[in-house]
């Protein structure tokens, strides 16, 4: 039941994100009850495209796994697909950051501090994708080699 309800929450945010006119810079798509895969770029170099997976066991209750694919082949076990931003440990396949299950995997005192702790309220699709772009615009160093 838990599982049922979470993929309805993702569904009803995703529908909500793709009338957004930001999501016009984002190609989405719903692979999966939990699973949302994206192409986006930085503003610095729109031409440089990364493909983020984002998987949930609960949404909106917990933050998404971040992985990033490889274009040509899908896995998500290649370090060249990461960007190098803020947070962003390509070599170790993770973000240590407070919006992604791998970051509070990586810190778990922040799960109770208000700080950094995950905050369940509102569309957290469309926050996950738009703190995302902004790391990707605000912070892009280039791509992992």
């Amino acid at each position: 039941m838990a599982d049922e309800l979470s993929a309805l929450n993702l569904r009803e945010d995703f529908d909500k994100v793709v009338l957004l006119p930001e999501s016009s810079r984002w190609n989405l798509q719903l692979v999966g009850p939990l699973e949302v895969w994206c192409t986006m770029s930085s503003s610095s170099v729109p031409g440089e495209e990364f493909h983020p997976r984002l998987l949930w066991e609960v949404y909106p209750g917990q933050p998404a796994s971040l992985k990033f694919r490889d274009a040509a082949t899908e896995r998500l076990d290649l370090p060249s697909a990461w960007p190098n931003v803020r947070g962003f440990r390509p070599a170790s396949l993770d973000a240590c950051v407070n919006w992604t299950v791998e970051g509070f995997n990586l810190h778990p005192e922040w799960r109770n501090d208000p700080r950094y702790r995950w905050d369940a309220r509102g569309n957290r699709l469309l926050f996950t994708l738009r703190t995302l772009q902004s790391e990707l615009d605000d912070h892009f160093q280039g791509r992992h080699q």
